[in-house]
């Protein structure tokens, strides 16, 4: 290999490492920033929810019943998950959170509130699971990420094409750096 190859690839891929190194941070710092809202948005949503866990008159099954939500329905889905591995929802409920293991160690207070991410009839769900109160129990509030997936997909093509671009820029780069430096020595 020539030294102008040599010297045009070194300076090629120094300038693609740079520009795909700047755009899987850029990437991960984004991506941080929209679940943290989201997480966020849990965070808040289950401290000020006011639920009670009754037993349901005709059934006799356990129900949660709470204060409507003043703007109307939030997006997400509230339950209570027992120790034992049940999940307590609101009667007008749809679907239930999935109940691991870890939800009922936090319901037994073995653990304390964390965050996870679960598949729900197909959709990627950020769920956030509290000790109640009460001991044998615990809080859930789930919330889809279908919006922060998709941007987050839209993020990933634009700088997938930035890269691309860098990396062909790279490239010019580097044959205009290999043919500057090399002039003086082919005066020679």
């Amino acid at each position: 290999m020539t030294v102008r190859k040599r010297l045009t690839l070194a300076v090629a891929l120094a300038v693609a490492v740079a520009v795909a190194g700047a755009s899987a941070l850029t990437y991960v710092l984004v991506r941080n920033e929209l679940r943290g809202q989201v997480d966020d948005a849990l965070r808040e949503r289950v401290q000020t929810v006011g639920l009670r866990v009754v037993g349901d008159v005709i059934t006799g099954e356990r129900i949660l019943v709470g204060p409507p939500d003043p703007l109307g329905a939030a997006q997400g889905v509230t339950q209570v998950a027992t120790a034992e591995g049940d999940a307590i929802t609101l009667p007008d409920a749809t679907v239930e959170l999935p109940v691991t293991e870890r939800t009922r160690e936090a319901a037994r207070r073995e653990i304390g509130a964390y965050f996870s991410d679960e598949t729900v009839r197909g959709r990627h769900v950020r769920v956030y699971t509290v000790p109640a109160q009460r001991i044998g129990y615990a809080l859930q509030h789930g919330r889809p990420l279908d919006e922060v997936d998709a941007s987050l997909a839209r993020i990933r093509t634009v700088l997938l094409v930035i890269t691309a671009g860098g990396i062909g820029l790279a490239v010019l780069l580097g044959l205009g750096v290999a043919r500057a430096v090399l002039a003086p020595v082919r005066r020679l």
